[in-house]
């Protein structure tokens, strides 16, 4: 399997995750819409996704003017974002409110106990 093609899975599945759960800024971003902010758990995921693009465009700047972009693997992942995020979009409308927080809540904890365990 040759680096652009995992890439591009790796971007296929955070796409698909991203889509789902608004994750990156997402993890910060969604709880402060839905518990500060009111917003409903959908829509705090669409808004989340939406200043994601912002923030990963300004984010990649530096990284760029620096030389530390891999910009082969960059572009496949680009691909598999984009096609997984669509997908977690479409299906995040068959999700209920309840069990999408409740499945947000699981991958956050999931993350932040391989954060633990890893440290």
């Amino acid at each position: 399997m040759t680096v652009r093609t995992r890439a591009a899975g790796l971007g296929l599945a955070a796409g698909l995750v991203g889509g789902l759960f608004g994750v990156g800024g997402g993890v910060v971003v969604v709880p402060g819409l839905v518990l500060w902010m009111r917003m409903t758990q959908h829509r705090a995921h669409a808004t989340s996704v939406a200043a994601i693009v912002a923030s990963a465009s300004a984010a990649l700047v530096p990284f760029a003017i620096d030389g530390q972009v891999d910009w082969p693997a960059a572009l496949a992942l680009f691909a598999g974002a984009g096609i997984g995020a669509y997908g977690g979009a479409r299906l995040i409308a068959r999700i209920s409110e309840v069990w999408l927080a409740r499945a947000f809540v699981t991958l956050l904890l999931v993350a932040a106990a391989r954060l633990w365990l890893s440290a």
